[in-house]
């Protein structure tokens, strides 16, 4: 079959367009920064260049790949500390930073420090804070004067602190429970919340640099707050207007706590301590719904359960750092023998008190040996000298589930900062 012809018109304008690509072009522009008359293909080839870096700057040639996400462990493994002993739980885990710089004291004094700047603020406050304060308060009687006392303990750790010339800090909350009364304070962002009948009250006021009394204070120093990365913050830099160290900022940051003395009502059930990390994320009566309904299911199902990984020890203990820097963990135990009733706590020697602290935790494996080391404080009783407290008052289950839960509520809501809860059981102290 003969192909098919082309008509007239249609073989005019192809032979057209042959003709003109045979041709080079005649048009042009002119470049508007350079002044010179460019053909098209020319002016795209120059203004692309003028979106590019310099040509005496090596690229070099990368080779992309993919980047897995992987979602953050909500449970507190990496760096992180639980414990539970008698009528009381903890539990701990690091935030984004490199190391953790939340500390915390157990005894008849029970504190939550969370270090800024650095640790060394933290860990000087855990080892130091509790004996000052108990010196001070030893042989003095009465409210006014047992909170003067916790004051100066506080202002004398500080004074202490700033002699080693050391630029970290450290926010407190700590509770003095003896003799039926509980004396509160607390330095910084750290706070302490108490359960009245299944109702949350907090019993510290938060010292932030917007505050208007605190930034008030500060101005009046001769001191300024402003806005920096979202937040007031004292010359720029702290948010927190008051706490231990931060020497560069002494003048203006306080370290004189606010203190409170509270007689133990029936009605107080449980008081919880915490860093920051927990109360960003989780609210007051929160907290305490969580800490009711975990300890009341463990009354329903009898699951008071002993944490203790050494026969003999007073306190147990469960950690899952990984790291050899990662946590300090400082405690005070009842010795194994003699024992006695919270509620006999008059004539408990506040001397003995005060020496009787473990020393620094920097390896999971030294962990448990450390915390087992110190064995100072006696608690006796002339009704029960060969009982044993801690085999009268089991570890509890529902604190330690509590004080969990409470820490991986507030990861999981995107706290990335570090986070220490201790609850304490009021009941064992009646």
């Amino acid at each position: 079959m003969p192909p098919p012809s082309i008509p007239p018109l249609a073989e005019e304008l192809i032979n057209e367009d042959a003709a003109a690509a045979e041709q080079p072009s005649t048009w042009h522009f002119e470049d508007s920064q350079t002044g010179l008359q460019v053909a098209p293909a020319t002016a795209l080839v120059s203004g692309s260049l003028k979106r590019k870096r310099p040509p005496t700057i090596e690229i070099p040639n990368v080779v992309l790949r993919e980047i897995p996400i992987r979602d953050r462990d909500l449970t507190p493994q990496n760096d992180a500390v639980s414990f539970c002993g008698s009528g009381v739980g903890v539990s701990s885990v690091k935030g984004k930073k490199r190391f953790m710089e939340d500390t915390h004291r157990i005894s008849g004094f029970f504190g939550v420090y969370d270090g800024h700047g650095g640790r060394k603020a933290a860990e000087f406050v855990a080892e130091n804070l509790h004996s000052n304060i108990l010196k001070m308060v030893e042989n003095r009687t009465g409210n006014v004067v047992k909170e003067e006392a916790v004051r100066d303990g506080y202002l004398k750790t500080d004074q202490e602190f700033l002699k080693l010339g050391l630029g970290s800090g450290a926010c407190c909350v700590t509770a003095l429970i003896e003799e039926n009364e509980i004396v509160i304070s607390n330095l910084g962002d750290c706070r302490a919340v108490i359960c009245r009948g299944g109702v949350a009250e907090a019993l510290t006021k938060d010292h932030r640099a917007g505050q208007a009394d605190e930034r008030k204070r500060i101005e009046s120093k001769g001191g300024y707050v402003e806005i920096h990365r979202g937040a007031w913050r004292v010359h720029g830099i702290l948010s927190v207007s008051r706490s231990i160290g931060d020497a560069h900022l002494k003048d203006w940051v306080l370290a004189e706590p606010d203190t409170k003395t509270l007689n133990l009502d029936p009605d107080m059930e449980y008081l919880v301590l915490a860093s920051d990390g927990l109360w960003e994320e989780v609210g007051n009566q929160e907290a305490v719904d969580i800490v009711v309904r975990s300890c009341l299911l463990e009354k329903k199902l009898g699951t008071l359960t002993d944490f203790r990984i050494e026969k003999g020890d007073g306190f147990g203990f469960l950690s899952t750092s990984t790291s050899p820097v990662a946590q300090r963990v400082a405690q005070l135990k009842p010795k194994k023998k003699i024992g006695r009733s919270p509620s006999q706590r008059k004539t408990v020697s506040r001397k003995e008190r005060a020496n009787g602290f473990a020393c620094e935790n920097e390896s999971p494996p030294s962990k448990i040996q450390r915390i087992s080391s110190q064995t100072n404080m006696k608690i006796e009783s002339p009704n029960q000298k060969h009982s044993s407290y801690k085999e009268r008052r089991p570890a509890s289950s529902g604190l330690m589930a509590a004080c969990n839960e409470l820490v991986n509520l507030a990861v999981t809501r995107g706290s990335w900062d570090d986070i220490t809860v201790m609850i304490i059981d009021l009941n064992h102290f009646r």
